[in-house]
């Protein structure tokens, strides 16, 4: 008997799961695969984080929380940012959450209705269309350059009536392209011209090379006029599976979401907050190494792709994937990401899986050694080889 909702027919599977799925059944069989699939960092958690979240958990730190977020941890929020020079307070203008998938969802939920439209800066992460379809509304794609460079006629036009938010993520997956502080400005003039919301999805604010420094919206958008921000400890502390999140922004909007958390997940596990305020506090050099790794590892990556004839290659700014373009080789993502695989053993994403516009590119993270990366994209050269 199929139970399914007609809602079951917006939440379409993961595309880099697909993927998985038939690497993992290869492996099954004892082909190596090479991932490059996989959108996490391949380091383990920091030792201080480890140690704090065990002795939270001796210390009895398995009962509810405020939904709102462990006082602690909200003061530790706000510090972080307040060394940033941005203002926020910790106990009204923030929300902790079982993970920054369930900040989103939850702002979507509070602020969007069945028939609005929401921008998407594309190549855009899938999960935002799938959370935008369940709520109702339809995602609308504004494509950016193959740098996540904005146009700013391309979205100016895209600013209809029907608009009630715009989704942004910088630094980006896939590109790993950042938006400049003049391209945030131009982001926050257009939606309080014609007042929308702006979602913007930090979580990889940290990973970001070639001396850059983050640019959040609470720099542009200081009052939280039209922002709410997205972000967690995932990437850049290397605890994605503690699934812990947050969001920042004004405080009837936060106090909407802590009413839907209220009703659904309760609160953030409690043990896991005690060791996101050792992540904000404590000692960062592990987190310096692992963004001097990172930073290597594109290197090599973006040395070899351009190596390759037929293949571009544009250099990453920040997050810890490349998005070369494939297009002379004349194959829609999907057929030449699942040939690759079944050839070589390398295991991507395709580049449709972000946008339409991107059936010519493939989804590389460099979460995986130097040794991995040169070894899987020797294979790769000598397969598109055979495709001339």
């Amino acid at each position: 008997m199929d139970w399914s909702s007609h809602k079951m027919q917006d939440i379409a599977p993961s595309g880099t799961l697909k993927m998985l799925e038939i690497a993992t059944k290869m492996e099954s069989k004892g082909k190596r695969i090479f991932h490059f699939e996989v959108g996490q960092p391949d380091f383990p958690t920091p030792a201080n984080i480890v140690a704090a979240g065990i002795a939270a958990l001796k210390d009895g730190y398995t009962r509810y929380a405020s939904s709102r977020g462990f006082p602690q941890l909200l003061d530790a929020i706000q510090d972080s940012y307040a060394q940033r020079g941005i203002k926020i307070d910790g106990h009204e203008n923030v929300i902790v959450t079982p993970g920054a998938k369930m900040a989103l969802f939850q702002g979507f939920l509070s602020t969007i209705d069945p028939g609005d439209d929401i921008l998407l800066l594309s190549p855009d992460w899938p999960t935002y269309r799938v959370m935008s379809r369940i709520t109702g509304a339809k995602p609308v794609h504004v494509p950016t350059s193959a740098g996540y460079d904005i146009d700013e006629e391309i979205l100016k036009s895209a600013a209809t009536k029907s608009v009630s938010a715009i989704v942004i993520n910088s630094p980006n997956n896939p590109t790993g392209g950042v938006l400049s502080k003049k391209q945030l400005k131009l982001i926050f003039d257009i939606a309080v011209d014609h007042e929308y919301i702006i979602f913007s999805d930090e979580i990889y604010e940290a990973l970001m090379y070639n001396g850059e420094k983050p640019v959040s919206m609470l720099e542009i958008d200081p009052a939280m006029e039209r922002t709410l921000v997205l972000n967690g400890f995932s990437k850049t502390y290397s605890m994605t599976g503690w699934r812990l999140g947050y969001a920042i922004g004004d405080a009837s909007e936060i106090t909407n979401m802590i009413r839907i958390q209220q009703n659904t997940t309760s609160c953030a596990p409690t043990f896991v907050q005690v060791a996101g305020i050792e992540a904000l506090r404590g000692d960062q050099s592990a987190v310096e190494r692992m963004i001097e790794a990172y930073r290597q590892r594109r290197d090599e990556m973006v040395k070899l792709f351009c190596a390759i004839d037929g293949v571009t290659c544009i250099e990453p700014v920040g997050a810890f994937y490349c998005f070369p373009d494939f297009s002379e080789f004349g194959l829609s993502s999907n057929t030449l990401a699942e040939l690759m695989l079944k050839k070589t053993g390398i295991t991507t994403t395709p580049g449709i899986v972000f946008g339409e516009h991107w059936d010519y590119n493939l989804r590389f993270s460099y979460a995986t050694s130097i040794s991995t990366i040169r070894e899987g994209l020797a294979l790769v050269a000598d397969f598109l080889e055979t495709l001339r």
